[in-house]
């Protein structure tokens, strides 16, 4: 039964609710504020709907140092009806520990569980998502809950911040039957958060000791160029500063970075913006069992006679100087020359197509493009393609996305691979090239045919091809393309591009679309040009950065005003800038 204060919060919710007045007397400014947010927002009165997500990180910092820590705490609470939820800066649940069936039965019904997020804008006020708001620590209890099916429960939310870098890293709740805790619930919320920071400053300080532990042995080891990387820190050593420019020290940190987050050693290659072809060698680093980063020792890699013949190459319709693009473009010709068929791998979007569109119009070849991935069930795509490759005239045959061909279809390729090998020239294809993704296939008996292979480096990691690039592709779109200026271009460069050259294409045509000879400026940008982040946005999250840059467009930056044309507080919106990476500046 319901005590009187609680009966009381109840016609006041109720009262709230049945009017949408912006004002509640009687009622806490927190869960005011809260209920108005909910309201924007659109949230369900009758029941929570949180959002799901499949991907959380339940490998970070947070939530290693978290561990021992709510272990403890859950022995501390056995017998007591209270549950241990850990989230993370969005509200998203990655843990959550209770011995009370009863309890944890209850908080299944509301998805109160890993997975699912207790952001404010998905279930309303509550613990989690009002502590994120508000980014304080915040005790909500029954009717002050703004769904119904959560005012049986009471709630304490207190934020836990990144030691180092200050930001909001998550959220320790406690939730608890309604009015069987009180404002104890919230002291020890308080008091774990405290606890669970000291383990990441702890566990920070470990791991960046480790890394530079081994970096020092590193240099001391050898007189040559070392680096150290993880998420967030990068450390080189002077001879590294000495050996190369800056540009080559950003392709080097570039190329170290991808390969920093592997559990096994490893040595790459990377062609660097001056002409050096440099090895890197990796191994990881450890703090405990938990991986650090990586250190890299890098040795200049001496050309071979092979590797640095006919680099000077110019592709008809393709633009780039990298010594990484022309080296691909010289080995990819090559094989026409020597009468090999190709495979040419890499990233989706990297231009593999267009290298061979090219190489086959420098040649005065026809190329006859096939696109695996839209074969239907029925083989008369084998019968055509055999009879368009049979002609006096033989093309180039290029087939795309080998990689995502059915198994049932590889014994007709197969069979009619073999056939072109063993007929007279003239009634076979000039040449065969096959494009296929960066992850391995089982399509063996397919690639076998194809006795070269290239890779065709990723846009990021030519990213100086930027220069040419930008130009080549505006002046693909009309007569009178736009130019580019300078901050444009350099914001284009540091962007990470997962799309690559696609994603160019795709997001100069928005740019340049009503720019009719002018010039191109930052703003002119899509709203993804506008934030730097290195995770993959989901489309809820995505579509809201979007409307957030555009905002901030519309009101010259003003963070205020676009918090309020997006009907949310300062305080979210200066969140979500912190975690979209959103810059506001011009540069």
């Amino acid at each position: 039964m319901a005590t009187r204060g609680n009966e009381t919060m109840r016609d006041l919710r109720e009262r709230f609710l049945s009017r949408h007045s912006p004002e509640a007397p009687g009622v806490r400014d927190v869960i005011t504020a809260s209920w108005r947010r909910a309201l924007e927002h659109q949230v369900a009165v009758a029941r929570p709907e949180p959002r799901y997500v499949s991907d959380r990180d339940e490998e970070s910092l947070l939530v290693h140092s978290a561990a021992p820590v709510l272990a403890n705490l859950s022995e501390e609470l056995a017998g007591h009806p209270t549950a241990i939820v850990l989230t993370d800066a969005n509200g998203l649940v990655v843990n959550r520990l209770s011995t009370d069936r009863t309890l944890t039965a209850g908080l299944d019904q509301i998805s109160l569980a890993p997975g699912y997020s207790y952001a404010e804008e998905s279930v309303g006020t509550n613990g989690i998502g009002t502590a994120v708001e508000c980014q304080k620590s915040v005790l909500v209890s029954g009717f002050e809950h703004f769904n119904d099916e959560l005012t049986g429960f009471e709630c304490a939310g207190a934020p836990i911040v990144h030691p180092i870098r200050g930001h909001l890293a998550g959220v320790l709740d406690l939730t608890s039957w309604d009015e069987a805790c009180g404002p104890l619930l919230l002291t020890l919320a308080r008091t774990t958060a405290k606890r669970i920071e000291e383990a990441m400053l702890a566990g920070t300080g470990a791991r960046e000791l480790s890394l530079f532990r081994e970096y020092l042995a590193a240099c001391r080891r050898g007189s040559g160029a070392v680096l150290a990387v993880n998420n967030d820190v990068v450390m080189v050593s002077s001879q590294a500063e000495e050996r190369y420019d800056v540009t080559d020290r950003s392709a080097l940190i570039t190329h170290a970075t991808d390969l920093a987050g592997s559990a096994k050693p490893a040595t790459v290659l990377a062609d660097l913006p001056s002409g050096i072809s440099a090895r890197l060698e990796y191994r990881p680093v450890y703090s405990g069992t938990t991986l650090a980063g990586g250190v890299f020792r890098v040795k200049n890699q001496t050309s071979s006679p092979r590797s640095t013949t006919r680099t000077d190459l110019q592709l008809p319709g393709l633009a780039g100087a990298s010594p990484q693009w022309r080296q691909a473009c010289a080995a990819a010709d090559a094989s026409f020359g020597g009468g090999h068929w190709l495979a040419l791998g890499g990233e989706q979007g990297t231009g593999k197509t267009a290298m061979a569109r090219a190489i086959a119009l420098r040649h005065g070849r026809r190329p006859l493009i096939v696109d695996c991935a839209a074969v239907d069930d029925q083989d008369a795509w084998i019968l055509a393609l055999a009879d368009e490759a049979a002609c006096s005239d033989p093309p180039v045959v290029v087939l795309q996305h080998v990689d995502a061909l059915a198994h049932g279809r590889l014994p007709a390729l197969t069979e009619l691979l073999a056939t072109w090998q063993d007929v007279p020239p003239r009634q076979a294809p000039a040449w065969v090239v096959a494009t296929l993704g960066c992850e391995p296939i089982e399509h063996g008996t397919v690639l076998a045919f194809f006795t070269r292979k290239v890779e065709v480096p990723p846009l990021r990691h030519r990213i100086e091809d930027l220069h040419r690039l930008v130009p080549h592709l505006l002046a693909r779109r009309g007569s009178r393309p736009p130019a580019v200026s300078d901050s444009c271009l350099r914001r284009l460069m540091r962007l990470p591009w997962p799309g690559n050259v696609r994603q160019l294409d795709a997001v100069l045509a928005i740019a340049a679309h009503g720019v009719h000879g002018g010039t191109l400026e930052p703003a002119d940008l899509p709203a993804e040009c506008q934030a730097f982040t290195r995770r993959r946005l989901t489309k809820l999250e995505t579509l809201e950065r979007d409307a957030i840059v555009r905002s901030l467009a519309a009101n010259r930056g003003s963070k205020k005003c676009a918090a309020l044309d997006l009907g949310m507080s300062r305080a979210t919106i200066y969140r979500k800038i912190r975690a979209f990476g959103i810059v506001d500046d011009a540069s």
